[in-house]
């Protein structure tokens, strides 16, 4: 029997899930200042790619449970996500046959977060609810999540409460630099590491880790990403095409099909010589 892939932990959550960052990262979006001994990590790990996991959850004392998502190619799914990704956690916390009994089950109160780094426009911060997917509108449930981009802005403010997150950013900010001045993902990724260390980004943090597991959980963050675009890619070449044949079988002329088609000419030709729809 073939074993089944486990799952990777992204750059994000291996930095994240500590209990010291937490803090900061706590004090950050709610201003509230807690002892690091309050904060238990409650991750979901997640075994195999099919498992339940999420990025990072911990608990502040009894109190509240928040539940924190990294994006970068940002999913209006979220606010339900984050419903399965709380359900799992209740789940864990409360035995299976205490719901069933009178007395009310005291449960910590949740806060959902996405931190959003991709390269798609978006608010500074904004929110996400479960009810916008909802067919008909209704009162009878409802998750609600605030979502922050935290791409690299000096005017941003929670990156300005939260140096960690602030040197992340400054991190994918610097791969990203290192790309688009010709360097490969694992030049770039190394580049970025030694920058960082330079100038005291999460210099603890990169000096502790071995070069070659930075760069693998960066790369496979990358390459999921860029398969999803890829995805992406060839379903609107798959879309052109279906509207490049239908208009050869009218036998409409070859320019006017790429200006409707927004194709270059030599591809509509391509696409009439491969199908046997040529004509002059």
């Amino acid at each position: 029997m073939k074993a089944r892939r486990t799952y990777k932990d992204s750059l994000f959550r291996d930095i994240f899930n500590d209990k010291k960052r937490l803090q900061g990262i706590y004090y950050a979006l709610t201003g509230e200042k807690v002892a690091v001994k309050d904060i238990k990590i409650t991750t979901l790990r997640g075994t195999f790619f099919e498992d339940i996991k999420n990025d990072i959850s911990f608990m502040v004392g009894n109190r509240h449970i928040i539940l924190m998502e990294h994006q970068s190619t940002l999913s209006e799914n979220m606010p339900l996500r984050m419903l399965w990704y709380i359900a799992k956690l209740y789940r864990q916390r409360v035995k299976p046959d205490a719901p069933y009994k009178k007395t009310r089950i005291l449960l910590p109160s949740p806060e959902f977060y996405v931190f959003y780094n991709g390269t798609g426009e978006t608010p500074e911060h904004w929110t996400m609810r479960l009810s916008d997917a909802f067919v008909e509108k209704t009162h009878s449930l409802e998750l609600e999540l605030s979502a922050f981009n935290i791409n690299f802005d000096k005017s941003s403010e929670l990156l300005q409460k939260c140096n960690d997150l602030k040197c992340y950013s400054i991190f994918v900010a610097q791969v990203r630099q290192e790309i688009s001045d010709g360097k490969s993902l694992r030049q770039a990724i190394i580049k970025a590491i030694q920058y960082c260390k330079e100038n005291d980004f999460l210099k603890d943090y990169f000096s502790s880790k071995e070069q070659r597991e930075v760069i693998d959980m960066v790369n496979f963050k990358w390459d999921w990403n860029r398969a999803l675009e890829v995805r992406a890619e060839e379903a609107a070449e798959a879309k052109t095409i279906k509207v490049v044949i239908n208009m050869l079988k009218e036998r409409e002329p070859y320019e006017r099909i790429s200006r409707l088609a927004d194709t270059p000419l030599e591809n509509v030709m391509e696409i009439a010589k491969r199908n046997n729809l040529a004509y002059n």
